[in-house]
């Protein structure tokens, strides 16, 4: 066994070696590592939400709505500041030049276009509190009757079918397609690495002095880990920024969820790896490969599409439940259901155990099929000749 290890390393290492050198390989960690820490410094840059609201009044801001409108924003980070103009169109005017985020004048109340803005609603919502409480003291009530009618509870708000936080399921809808772009690239660099070192005889001469498993481990383990550690340098700046400020925008389950998908890219990059391996040992021509990884390429398809498509839409619904349960499309499906905030334990960990399980039977079979493909030389190999009892001459 320590002779098995000791040649699988061999060859892991010489292809490491020789990806880490590349060009290539260089400029596309830099341009990650670039991206990941763009997603952190820009969101605190470009953002500028600095938790305060203008309201822009005719005159001095009335004593009750200041009241009301501090009320309302208390404990919630938010502060106001009151705008004087001198008329009403001095008041809309402030709204559309972005110095007020609202202007109250009279009966009519200006806001912006953005239709996201939550601060007009307060506004809103504020000056019919005061109206109320007025027509009501006018009715005959006690201020104490009217303040207790104020008071009254709001049922209990519960979205269904929903995320819990937008922001957090965002972060994982990203996960979802960089785990799809990442499964996918390593993958399609693996058939072409097999298939480069078969058309070229670099197996034959491996193969006399190194068994098949090792040559395919090795190179299986070689692609995983630099593609690992590129996943690594893109979100890992964005996990630690999710830790130490608030002002990206997530929330600090999301650094939880970015190191729940590199779980997940581990686990689907072995369920697929050695498949991978194993189309690229049937061809005998490099520029065949994309076609024998066609089938691969449309289950990835499948899943990124199931993810995006019903798990980011509605990750409670049966489609969804049952795409991210299935080991296949769970890798790319799982992660945006999980990051939706709705999903029981028990789901996660049975999507995991099969998961993990179809990628030991995957990669049993694939090396069969890797270890006799690379015996049939001068053509393309054929499935029933891999797949058969008797070894293929």
């Amino acid at each position: 066994m320590n002779e098995w290890w000791r040649g699988t390393r061999l060859v892991a290492g010489r292809a490491m070696t020789e990806t880490v050198r590349s060009r290539s390989f260089r400029v596309v960690t830099l341009i990650l590592l670039l991206i990941g820490t763009a997603g952190v410094v820009l969101p605190q840059v470009l953002g500028g939400d600095d938790g305060t609201r203008a309201l822009a009044t005719v005159g001095p801001a009335p004593a009750g709505l200041v009241e009301s409108l501090d009320a309302t924003t208390a404990g919630s980070g938010l502060e106001v500041d009151y705008v004087e103009v001198d008329s009403e169109d001095a008041a809309r005017q402030a709204v559309e030049d972005g110095d007020a985020d609202a202007a109250l004048v009279g009966d009519t109340l200006y806001a912006g276009s953005d239709l996201t803005a939550t601060f007009p609603a307060t506004v809103a919502q504020a000056v019919t509190a005061l109206e109320t409480a007025d027509r009501l003291a006018e009715a005959g009530l006690s201020p104490q009757q009217v303040a207790e009618l104020q008071q009254v509870t709001p049922p209990e708000l519960v979205r269904v079918g929903g995320a819990e936080d937008a922001d957090r399921a965002g972060a994982g809808f990203l996960v979802g397609i960089v785990l799809y772009l990442a499964v996918t690239f390593a993958g399609s660099a693996i058939a072409t690495s097999v298939a480069t070192e078969k058309a070229s005889r670099i197996s034959e001469v491996l193969l006399p002095v190194l068994r098949s498993s090792q040559i395919l481990v090795g190179t299986v383990a070689a692609v995983g880990l630099t593609t690992l550690a590129q996943l690594l340098v893109l979100l890992a700046p964005v996990a630690i920024g999710v830790r130490v400020t608030d002002e990206i925008g997530l929330p600090e389950a999301a650094s939880s969820d970015l190191a729940l998908g590199v779980v997940w890219f581990v686990l689907g990059f072995v369920m697929f790896a050695f498949v991978f391996a194993a189309s690229g040992a049937m061809v005998d021509k490099v520029q065949d490969v994309g076609g024998t990884i066609a089938p691969i390429s449309i289950i990835l398809i499948a899943g990124y599409m199931l993810g995006v498509v019903f798990a980011a839409q509605d990750s409670d619904g049966p489609v969804a439940v049952a795409a991210s349960i299935v080991p296949v499309t769970a890798p790319l499906v799982m992660p945006i259901r999980w990051a939706a905030g709705t999903v029981p334990v028990w789901q996660l960990v049975l999507a995991m155990v099969l998961t993990a399980a179809t990628a030991v039977l995957l990669a049993a079979l694939a090396s069969r099929v890797y270890r006799r493909a690379l015996l049939i030389t001068g053509r393309r190999a054929r499935w029933r000749e891999v797949l058969g009892g008797s070894t293929p001459t």
